[in-house]
């Protein structure tokens, strides 16, 4: 049989007032994510049945489940990269108070609004034409240019504060000049005034700009830099709650471990789908579909059902008779039998690996 599970709310100073209500319920506060899954950080709640009003996390067969949030943001995210498997292990082996758990974060997000996003890296011609059209100084227009993004950002977060202030203060121009389009400065012209004194600005400028359309996706692995602005959507992730900052943040920014989790090889997967169709980053172990249509969720692998819109029934195999209400979820582990599903409206479906674990 299933678990069915209500999400755990994070109200965090990005979040919407109120933005996750039809999903949790309104509390007047800025809701940002409601997770589903085993994390310690975010303790989801059986409700029904033998197990109702434990933590998903005390029950051993769903350890290794993809861990699922519905996301909210009002403000600009902080700039962030996930540190990759041998450095999680090191930090939290440590005792560092920096790292969540000793396990490698990659994740999708997948919109559900048009959602805006700085992620991966942008042409250091462009971005260095940017700097100089807002005043900064040849050598930090030449190591931006010379396309190292470790030295780039590490050099605009150390510029003293009032020459950093001077060149924000000419960038929303500067972009316009040089022909970003409308959405592109936009973001940036919203970064700035919810940052404007951040070291972080600037580390935007190196960062491309995207905007997610409902059922587009973009996944990030671990080493590469993001920053999400502003929407509404579902991220899919492995267990991990591991996240390093390089500013645009009330939270710890920790620059040189950030920047020393960074892959300047890697590249965000951009991933497109028309509706009912099955979003599957390369590489990683889960996927995601969005569908108003009755399906299956197939034995062998972590499975979750979250309603968006409407119950979800489910129609045959294990747990056949339960309903899930909006913004619960229904989970089984891998050795649970296959079973149908039956939206009345909108679910998201998500399976992960056996193990959760990534390759290699």
């Amino acid at each position: 049989m299933p678990h069915i599970v209500a999400g755990a709310l994070q109200e965090y100073d990005w979040g919407i007032v109120d933005g996750l209500a039809r999903w949790h319920g309104a509390t007047g506060a800025p809701q940002a994510e409601l997770w589903f899954g085993t994390h310690p950080s975010g303790p989801t709640l059986v409700v029904t049945g033998a197990d109702a009003g434990r933590c998903l996390s005390d029950l051993d067969a769903h350890r290794g489940m993809p861990l699922v949030k519905l996301l909210a943001a009002g403000n600009p995210l902080s700039i962030q990269v996930h540190p990759d498997g041998a450095l999680a292990r090191r930090g939290w082996s440590s005792g560092s108070p920096l790292f969540a758990d000793d396990a490698e974060k990659a994740e999708m997000l997948v919109a559900l609004a048009p959602f805006d996003v700085h992620v991966g890296w942008r042409d250091p011609g462009e971005a260095a034409a940017v700097l100089a059209e807002a005043g900064a100084s040849p050598q930090v227009v030449a190591t931006v240019r010379a396309g190292d993004p470790v030295a780039s950002a590490r050099q605009v977060i150390e510029l003293p504060a009032p020459q950093r202030a001077e060149i924000a203060g000419r960038l929303v121009d500067a972009a316009a000049r040089r022909g970003w389009d409308t959405p592109a400065v936009m973001a940036l012209e919203r970064v700035i005034a919810s940052f404007p004194t951040d070291a972080g600005v600037l580390v935007t400028v190196l960062l491309d700009h995207d905007v997610l359309q409902p059922g587009e996706a973009v996944a990030v692995s671990a080493g590469v830099v993001h920053s999400y602005v502003g929407g509404l959507g579902i991220e899919v992730m492995t267990s991990s709650d591991n996240v390093l900052r390089l500013g645009l943040t009330s939270k710890t920014v920790a620059v040189e471990e950030a920047l020393a989790a960074v892959h300047a090889e890697r590249t965000p997967q951009r991933l497109e789908t028309v509706a009912g169709g099955v979003l599957a980053p390369a590489g990683m172990p889960f996927d995601l579909v969005v569908s108003s249509d009755p399906g299956e969720v197939v034995a062998g692998r972590h499975r979750l059902v979250l309603a968006l819109e409407g119950p979800v029934r489910i129609v045959g195999g294990a747990g056949a008779g339960e309903v899930i209400r909006v913004g619960q979820a229904a989970v089984w582990a891998p050795d649970e039998a296959t079973a149908a599903v039956e939206p009345e409206g909108r679910a998201a479906v998500v399976t992960g690996a056996a193990t959760g674990q990534l390759p290699g």
